[in-house]
């Protein structure tokens, strides 16, 4: 577990689906664990299990993943210690829809009886897009604002928020029970490469593409289609694998190229728990309009792991 240092006031929490190990102390976000059973080891996400280490387990693996939420028990303690400093805490969290996380998070709540003093949030959202919010969070905080507002504009941002990614194969998502097996969408071929979304909090297929250069360029094309060419716009992008990392990047390049006012705040590796769902060659991104965004000059490269 990664540990905010004391700053008074509202501590701020996320999980490790939020990819900010790296900034945590910097932002001052304290980072609660998911875990990960693979061949009968439990791993926890975090310093101990980087991405490339993952991957490497991944591909070695006699059988799938098995992904855990953190227990409410592990909440209640990060929540004690942190009220012991702080008058308040805003948690925020992965999508309900695809983990138990945020309903953990309310039981250990409910547990303190500190409703009053710790507001969880369910996202409904995940990975970069869970970044993304964090980093909004603690820019308003920082500024002054209550936990309230700071509740507020984080959901309205992720309301507002649009999550795109491709991957490699579906049979991770469907064999993990994430993502619902449509009918007549076809059998694959070596070059296909699916793009979903996040509708409400649930993954949902939006269309099958071709190639690797037709997938990025497609994602753009989604992402003008939603905001328009002219609005600028914050974004984070993720990947994971070789392939994945090379769209990834050309993503970024397609989106300088095509003129667009993108402000990519960070690229990172997609982290062990969500890959454990979506296998590799994963690119991805989540974006939102910038005129809802509090993070302007807020150094969060370094994030990228």
């Amino acid at each position: 577990m990664t540990a905010a240092a004391p700053r008074g006031g509202v501590a701020l929490v996320t999980d490790s689906t939020a990819g900010l190990e790296a900034l945590a102390v910097r932002i001052g976000c304290t980072i609660v664990p998911l875990a990960l059973e693979i061949d009968g080891t439990l791993y926890h996400e975090g310093p101990a299990l980087s991405a490339d280490a993952f991957y490497r387990l991944l591909e070695e693996a006699a059988s799938p993943p098995l992904t855990l939420p953190p227990s409410s028990e592990e909440f209640a303690r990060v929540y004690e210690r942190l009220l012991e400093e702080h008058a308040s805490v805003l948690s925020i969290h992965l999508s309900g829809e695809l983990s138990q996380t945020v309903a953990r998070a309310r039981e250990a709540v409910g547990r303190l009886a500190a409703e009053d003093r710790v507001t969880v949030v369910d996202s409904r959202l995940a990975g970069a897009a869970l970044g993304l919010l964090c980093l909004e969070a603690r820019a308003r905080l920082d500024g002054g604002a209550s936990l309230d507002e700071a509740r507020a504009a984080v959901e309205r941002i992720a309301a507002a928020t649009r999550v795109y990614f491709s991957v490699y194969s579906l049979d991770f998502l469907y064999l993990g029970g994430r993502l619902e097996r449509v009918r007549g969408t076809g059998s694959r071929v070596a070059e296909d490469r699916p793009i979903l979304t996040l509708e409400d909090g649930r993954l949902a297929l939006v269309e099958r593409v071709i190639g690797e250069t037709t997938r990025v360029e497609r994602t753009v094309h989604l992402v003008e289609g939603e905001f328009g060419v002219g609005e600028p716009l914050v974004a984070a992008v993720t990947h994971a694998g070789q392939r994945g990392e090379a769209a990834a990047a050309n993503l970024e390049d397609l989106l300088k190229g095509n003129g667009a006012d993108v402000d990519v705040r960070f690229s990172m590796p997609l982290g062990p728990v969500l890959c454990a769902h979506t296998g590799f060659d994963v690119c991805g991104i989540a974006v939102y309009p910038r005129r809802l965004s509090a993070t302007a000059g807020l150094d969060a490269k370094s994030g990228g792991g």
